[in-house]
């Protein structure tokens, strides 16, 4: 399960909490296709798998690759920090850094990004945490 950093504001002060990077999807890893839909349809009756023509959906190259950029091997992805300076984000420390090029829209007020993932051909947005520290 991927998750990600975003901050909320309760109590009179911010907090750090994890939220599910996907929250309806499950990823699965296996170096053997085959086995892998072998073991799952033992569970086909207890279990409903999503599926695509029959297959599982398949991570493309360029998704598992930004995936491991902004989540690492914990399948975490920790808070990002910038500022933005006439018009242009910079972010200064995170998974986001140098990587401004990906940011669809930032909401300033809930600290989070959303960042456009290339997937066969298109683009998927992803939810992740940016904090704008100021903007000019």
């Amino acid at each position: 399960m991927f998750t990600y950093d975003r901050m909320r504001r309760y109590g009179g002060a911010w907090h750090t909490e994890r939220q599910p990077l996907f929250p309806h999807y499950l990823f699965l890893e296996s170096r053997n296709e085959k086995q892998l839909m072998e073991e799952l349809k033992r569970y086909s009756k207890v279990i409903s798998v999503f599926e695509n023509d029959g297959k599982l959906v398949k991570v493309e190259p360029e998704e598992e690759k930004l995936l491991r950029t902004f989540c690492g091997e914990c399948h975490h992805s920790r808070m990002s920090r910038g500022y933005i300076r006439d018009g242009q984000t910079i972010v200064t420390e995170g998974p986001l850094q140098g990587r401004e090029n990906l940011i669809r829209k930032i909401d300033r007020h809930k600290r989070i990004a959303r960042v456009g993932m290339p997937s066969m051909g298109r683009f998927r947005e992803m939810q992740v945490g940016l904090e704008i520290v100021s903007k000019s």
